[in-house]
């Protein structure tokens, strides 16, 4: 089970990893493809894509100082451009240029409509109102490789791209003359405004809950198995954390453009919005944060200053609005992060105690930590002369009892039952053997007198006439000599008025007597001594099925009251139980359960059984694992098989994910809420904030934010 168990976990992991690394991008791709309108595809070639990676590698930065080389090496798939796949993507679509300097090619930024796209360096003179592309996609921005029929990555390799651009190549660029947007400067993301991208990120967390769900599987593989899954789950923790808490690289912060245009609210092929909630930059289309609006309304239809991000996300507005001040400030809460790991955790604790023995591998671990004492004993007045603890380790010889249980459960096998010899009761004074029963006396002695009479073998005409003997032989009947004992056994078993009522009706007919009481009362003052009853013999089958009938109720409720009586325990003593459900004597096992025998056969084994277990010789060997005092003073001891060095690292192991698991749903569960009660108020904070620093702002500076831009 633990193995399927096992097998299926690591399916789903699987899965995930492919629909995150790779499903996922390719329903990304589609939708970029849709955006653009593509016309057609192609594979690349081998040559294209030669040229493409020679392209890429010299675009790529080059670490210089050693740790700027392990940082480059340890995250090298996000640090060096790649090609995402081999699909070459045509499509037909303007090209929009952005320069900070025209005699620097790398300061230059192009764009299909809102996606920013790589464009070698000699690719500018071919840009026209309308032209065809031919782009592929890296694992940072597209790069065109063919423009308006020119092969630019065949031209670079051939010959030096020019120093300088001439400004001649502007009439194909698409003119927004009256929407004239400058990039005033370039810089890269701050640790506050990176933060704030990646506010809904729980990824570590998830990688987390995998790292401790590899963790659970370990605890279920057999020990050879265990150490390699453990470090492999450490090796994800550990640089899950480091991904956690350190300062993202430079590779990873995204651009930021400072940018200088007229503030519109519309959006590129938009119409104008009533609500002014959708506001444009030329043509870019900007996106502010909700809790800007009011403060953004007077700059509407004016000259702006702003920063935006790659997704053209507005991070800062003129001098006052400025999201890396608002989490300086007012920091991000991450409560998302906190109640997926606690959610997590909470699940695989959940797992844990259900499928491990928690309860054995804490008080092993613990009593291992805190040290045992060794205790062997044969007999009850050296035992009462320890103090026993969880942990310390017993052996025990002598003489117990194994006991009756209550209750049993249904995953378990009893080899003796209705006892149960993995428990051993042990005191000083034991009944060896069951107490005598009358009513079983009284069963057996009923059948006994009825069976003598009734067979055919024991028909004794002794006494009677000859020819009267031989007419009853010749006709096959049964003759009853000694009915009146009968009648007696009879009234002494079913001494009640409600017991045994068609035995006694058929008794009264086969006297015709006038009641059952008038019968028992003619029998005990001896006039029915010397009465022959005849049968015939399916009357004297009926007969011994109606007493067989009646002792069997009789058999059956002794029997079960017999057995309930044995499990009452005296009072004091020692109740030893193998908490692994071994067996503490050493017996022969009975060929036939107790409750599978006939009720009369019943009686006869529980005796047996009974006078070789209520005193038998039990061995006990192990650690301690519970200690408990009942009502009637007995002291409870559950004992475990001693661990070897290798279970019981197992051991601690499983108690020490328990009580990590424990700290993590504990600790998350309240940050989690600290921090969501907080983000709720967050904006509410912001907004006050902003009111406050405009309501104590000069009015040379509130006129100066007014007319900036």
């Amino acid at each position: 089970m633990s193995v399927f168990i096992f097998l299926l976990l690591v399916l789903l992991f699987c899965i995930l990893f492919v629909w995150t690394k790779i499903l996922l991008p390719q329903k990304h791709l589609r939708a970029q493809h849709q955006e653009l309108n593509t016309i057609a595809q192609r594979q690349l070639t081998e040559d294209e894509g030669r040229l493409c990676r020679h392209y890429l590698q010299q675009r790529s930065p080059s670490p210089t100082s050693f740790v700027h080389r392990l940082l480059y090496k340890t995250n090298r798939s996000r640090n060096v451009c790649t090609l995402r796949d081999k699909s070459v993507y045509i499509i037909n679509h303007s090209i929009t240029h952005y320069s900070l300097s025209a005699s620097v090619p790398e300061r230059n930024r192009y764009y299909l409509d809102a996606l920013e796209v790589q464009l070698p360096p000699n690719g500018q003179p071919f840009i026209a109102a309308d032209n065809t592309i031919e782009l592929v996609y890296t694992n940072q921005l597209p790069l065109i490789i063919g423009l308006n029929g020119h092969r630019l990555l065949d031209d670079i390799e051939n010959t030096a791209p020019p120093a300088t651009f001439s400004t001649a190549t502007d009439t194909s660029i698409r003119k927004e003359t009256s929407e004239r947007v400058t990039i005033v400067d370039v810089r890269r993301q701050s640790f506050e405004e990176y933060t704030l991208s990646h506010e809904k990120n729980i990824s570590e967390a998830l990688i987390l809950c995998c790292a401790l769900l590899l963790i659970f599987c370990s605890l279920l593989t057999p020990l050879k198995l265990m150490p390699w899954i453990l470090l492999i789950s450490v090796l994800i923790i550990l640089p899950c954390l480091w991904f956690m808490y350190r300062r993202p690289p430079r590779s990873h912060l995204q651009e930021i453009r400072t940018m200088r245009g007229l503030l519109k609210p519309w959006g590129l092929f938009g119409e104008a919005n009533p609500k002014q909630q959708s506001l444009s930059l030329g043509i870019i289309d900007l996106y502010y944060p909700e809790h800007w609006y009011p403060y953004i309304q007077q700059d509407i239809g004016k000259e702006t200053i702003i920063e935006v991000d790659g997704q053209n996300r507005v991070v800062k507005h003129g001098a006052l609005l400025s999201l890396t001040n608002e989490v300086k400030r007012f920091p991000l809460q991450n409560w998302r992060h906190n109640l997926t790991l606690a959610a997590g955790s909470l699940v695989i604790l959940i797992m844990t105690t259900s499928w491990l023995p928690t309860g054995i591998s804490f008080n092993i671990a613990l009593a291992r930590l805190q040290g045992e004492q060794h205790v062997t004993v044969s007999n009850v007045e050296q035992l009462t002369q320890h103090t026993l603890h969880v942990g310390d380790v017993i052996n025990i010889k002598g003489t117990g009892r194994c006991i009756v249980p209550h209750t049993y459960q249904s995953n378990r096998t009893y080899d003796f039952l209705p006892f149960d010899c993995s428990t051993i009761y042990w005191n000083k004074n034991h009944a060896s053997t069951l107490p005598p029963s009358l009513i079983i006396a009284q069963t057996q002695a009923l059948l006994a007198t009825t069976s003598q009479q009734l067979a055919p073998e024991n028909n004794d005409l002794k006494g009677i006439n000859p020819q009267l003997a031989s007419a009853i032989q010749k006709s096959g009947m049964i003759l009853l000599n000694n009915f009146a004992d009968i009648v007696l056994k009879t009234a002494q078993l079913c001494s009640a008025n409600e017991d045994c009522l068609r035995l006694k009706s058929a008794l009264v007919n086969l006297e015709n007597a006038k009641d059952w009481p008038h019968l028992v009362d003619q029998a005990k003052s001896g006039k029915l001594d010397g009465l022959n009853v005849l049968l015939r013999p399916n009357s004297a089958q009926n007969l011994t099925s109606l007493v067989d009938a009646a002792t069997l109720t009789f058999m059956s409720n002794e029997t079960r009251k017999t057995i309930e009586s044995l499990s009452h325990l005296p009072k004091a003593g020692y109740l030893f139980i193998n908490g692994q459900g071994k067996l503490l004597v050493d017996q022969e096992q009975p060929e036939t359960s107790l409750f599978d025998l006939a009720p009369a056969t019943q009686w006869k084994e529980l005796q047996r059984i009974s006078t070789q277990l209520l005193n038998t010789p039990f061995t006990l060997s192990g650690i301690i694992t519970s200690l408990q005092n009942d009502s009637q003073g007995t002291l409870h001891v559950v004992v475990h098989q001693e661990p070897n060095s290798n279970a019981l690292w197992r051991y601690i192991i499983t108690t020490l994910f328990l009580a990590c698991l424990v700290v993590l749903i504990v600790v998350n569960t309240l940050l989690g809420i600290h921090r969501l009660r907080r983000d709720f108020i967050r904006y509410a904070r912001i907004q006050d904030d902003y009111n406050t620093a405009i309501a104590n702002a000069s009015p040379l500076l509130l006129s100066h934010l007014k007319n900036d831009g």
